[in-house]
């Protein structure tokens, strides 16, 4: 079965939200802790990510759940570069 969909992927707010949900948590805990501590966004975006996730595949939205993904994998390279700075001595 392939859905179809009547929008654009950039005009469905579903998929913003699965694309910036962790960027946004990273940014939350860089601005409000530091660069360096927002490594534990990490933890945050994937349980956030997974029922979000969990929620796409319910509802059977393929579009949201790639979003999920990808979001995901931004949350996981921004965390990287924030926990190659809280455990190297750069700072």
């Amino acid at each position: 079965m392939v859905a179809t969909y009547s929008q654009k992927w950039w005009g469905d707010p579903m998929v913003w939200l699965g694309v910036l949900h962790g960027a946004t948590i990273w940014a939350f805990m860089a601005v409000y802790l530091s660069i360096p501590s927002a490594w534990i966004s990490f933890a945050c975006g994937f349980l956030i990510g997974f029922f979000l996730y969990l929620v796409a595949l319910g509802y059977q939205d393929y579009r949201f759940a790639r979003a999920i993904l990808v979001g995901f994998v931004m949350n996981v390279l921004l965390s990287s570069f924030s926990a190659i700075l809280a455990f190297t001595d750069q700072f």
